[in-house]
């Protein structure tokens, strides 16, 4: 076994350690509470007698396994045994009651879903199901959003509840639900302990529109110079002059940009329509068409328009429909809004968001490993501030671009992400940016999304970005990038050092290097001017 893969699997050993202490902590609890009380039996046996510590455990750990939440793991186990020992809901002392998920609560009362600002607890909404998602475990029966007149959650109903199916676009009354909480996003929970039935009260949800921050770190296939169907009521992109519905037509232009907007911690498919697309590229409909009537090729639009949106961060306002955010306003600039509303959950992109982080941070992401043995698992580099690193922004002066291969081209560029240096390299594996690198002029503003990629360099190992997109863009947008990544890897400090994620064995495999990091945020900060910015 290597070195990385010796390191990965202590890496994984350490984390199931982890999460086995809390399963013995939660299965310990639990029998505890049980072996409390007596069943209404003649010996007056313990209800926990013939239930062992060992045996919660391993419920709890098949639940868990099954991406079941800890707290609904917990619930669904003690409700289990309770059954079992054929006790009611009335027989059960406080405590084990809440563990059990039962509500002491016996009247409704309702709450509003804008106003929920707290995890763990119990709750009644009257609310309509504004929209069903294809759930992504067994062991969930419904996902989708429950909206009142106040806001919009998501909701999960999950399969032990037992609870009858939810309709799309009916309004339910839901009894004891639990709120939950992921990285700042509130949900709420539908268990065995849940009653719903159909409500009497009408609700209209509150408007579908919403206002969200991001950057654009990808522009798809799909984008710039389309043509649609011309028939009324049909809005179908053709292809190959052919519409899937009513055959070979002749198209009318349309403009659009595809794109994967990414705030660091979650990305989404968006869509720019035609008037967003003319607002953030300043490119009309007309300079298209005669961009690429110039060319011969509608790539040439494609390339104009990433050009001019890759990299920059924007405020965007629009629904989601289907699996995009539709963009119908959009202004350029830091937004106070972020991608955590739950309201854009199917637009939510399946890949793993671009870290925002200075030349210091990716230099010293030496230590690589797989979350998982399956085949295409991804190798990801672990920070020395704890975090597990698949993708990077960056955004930073392009000094130097250079042929460096030996025996076919490939171009090497070293950009300024702060006040180090990272290399980017591009081969015949990225056509695009290995183009751009010969082309580049030196210095310019460069903004480079990729993915890290440590080698062995001599008797040690240095880190490189492998570029999927890169392009030109002003000083406005790189003081925006370092302001960014100077409060994202703020936040990584100070996970690391409450010990959150896998701060242990980036403390193991770096030693000090986070003081590096730490130095780098307060130079840079500091350079910008930010307030409070420095650690």
């Amino acid at each position: 076994m290597g070195a990385t893969a010796r390191r990965a699997s202590s890496e994984n050993t350490e984390m199931s350690q982890t999460t086995t202490t809390e399963l013995q902590d939660r299965a310990e609890t639990i029998t505890s509470h049980l072996d409390a009380i007596e069943t209404a039996a003649d010996d007056g046996q313990a209800v926990g007698a013939g239930v062992t510590r060992q045996a919660i455990e391993q419920r709890l750990d098949e639940l868990v396994a099954h991406r079941v939440p800890m707290d609904e793991a917990v619930r669904t186990v003690v409700r289990g045994v309770v059954h079992e020992a054929g006790l009611e809901r009335a027989d059960l002392p406080t405590e084990l009651a809440r563990l059990a998920g039962y509500s002491t609560r016996s009247s409704f009362e309702r709450a509003m879903l804008g106003n929920v600002d707290e995890a763990d607890q119990w709750i009644d909404v009257i609310a309509e199901v504004v929209q069903l998602w294809e759930p992504r475990s067994e062991k969930i029966a419904q996902v989708g959003l429950l909206g009142d007149e106040s806001g919009r959650l998501k909701f999960v109903m999950w399969e032990s509840a037992g609870l009858p199916e939810l309709v799309e676009g009916e309004t339910y009354q839901f009894q004891n639900v639990v709120t939950d909480e992921f990285q700042g996003r509130y949900s709420v929970s539908l268990n065995s302990a849940t009653v719903v039935k159909p409500s009497e009260e009408a609700v209209s949800a509150a408007a579908d529109g919403v206002t969200v921050g991001g950057t654009v770190v990808a522009v798809q296939e799909g984008s710039g110079l389309i043509k649609r169907c011309p028939e009324a009521d049909c809005t179908r992109v053709l292809s190959g002059g052919r519409c899937g519905e009513h055959g070979a037509v002749e198209g009318e232009f349309d403009l659009r940009i595809k794109a994967v907007v990414d705030d660091g911690h979650r990305s989404i498919n968006a869509i720019f329509d035609a008037e967003a697309t003319v607002a953030v590229s300043g490119l009309s409909m007309a300079d298209t068409q005669a961009m690429a009537m110039d060319a011969l090729d509608t790539g040439v639009v494609v390339d104009a328009l990433t050009e001019r949106v890759l990299g920059r961060r924007y405020q965007l306002t629009g629904p989601v429909v289907g699996e995009y955010f539709l963009v119908d306003d959009v202004a350029e600039g830091p937004a106070d809004e972020d991608l955590s509303d739950e309201t854009l959950e199917p637009a939510v992109t399946g890949r793993q968001p671009a870290q925002r982080m200075l030349a210091q941070e990716i230099n010293a992401s030496t230590h690589t490993f797989q979350e998982s043995d399956e085949e295409r698992a991804p190798v990801l580099s672990l920070s020395p501030t704890g975090v597990a690193v698949n993708r990077v922004l960056i955004v930073g002066a392009l000094t130097e671009a250079q042929d460096v291969g030996s025996n076919s081209e490939y171009w090497r560029g070293r950009v300024y992400a702060g006040s180090e240096p990272v290399f980017v390299y591009a081969g015949q594996y990225q056509p695009e940016a290995m183009q751009f690198l010969q082309q580049a002029d030196t210095p310019s503003y460069v903004a480079v999304v990729g993915k890290l990629r440590p080698y062995e360099a001599g008797d040690r190992v240095n880190v490189a970005i492998e570029p999927e997109s890169i392009a030109t863009v002003d000083e406005a947008t790189r003081e925006a990038w370092l302001a960014e990544a100077v409060e994202h890897t703020g936040t990584r400090i100070e996970a690391f050092e409450r010990g959150a994620g896998r701060a242990d064995v980036a403390a193991e495999q770096y030693g000090d290097e986070v003081g590096r990091i730490e130095q780098a945020v307060t130079d840079v900060a500091a350079e910008l001017g930010l307030e409070g910015a420095s650690l």
